[in-house]
């Protein structure tokens, strides 16, 4: 995966198999000990859509949705850095975060849809 390093932190860009990229941002907080995964989108939350990643938040035990200060989600996978002591287990991270990224894609595809058929219903 080719990366860059920015402000002390590494950013990769992950292509799937469709081609699409998600870019990733790893950040090391040396003060917490703690390793932050993550993977902003450029999606915005419903209502509803906010009250089941809150509810997926309480299921998972790997990465977590957030909001950033823009209101747009972010998956988050927070760990102890002593665990990510080799690549296998960063890479674990990483796959996790993009699990998480698909999710809110394959939602938002399936939601797209379900407007765009509405709006097509109504011209008939």
């Amino acid at each position: 995966m080719p990366y860059r390093r920015v402000h002390g932190n590494i950013v990769v860009e992950y292509k799937d198999r469709r081609g699409e990229s998600i870019g990733l941002a790893i950040i090391y907080d040396r003060d917490t000990g703690m390793l932050r995964v993550t993977a902003p989108l450029d999606v915005e939350p419903t209502r509803e859509g906010l009250r089941i990643l809150l509810e997926e938040n309480f299921t998972s035990t790997t990465y977590k949705y957030a909001l950033d200060y823009e209101g747009f989600i972010t998956v988050v996978y927070d760990l102890p850095g002593e665990y990510v002591d080799n690549a296998r287990k960063l890479k674990e991270a990483i796959l996790y975060v993009i699990d998480g990224v698909r999710r809110i894609l394959e939602r938002t595809r399936m939601e797209e849809g379900a407007e765009t058929e509405t709006r097509e219903e109504g011209r008939d």
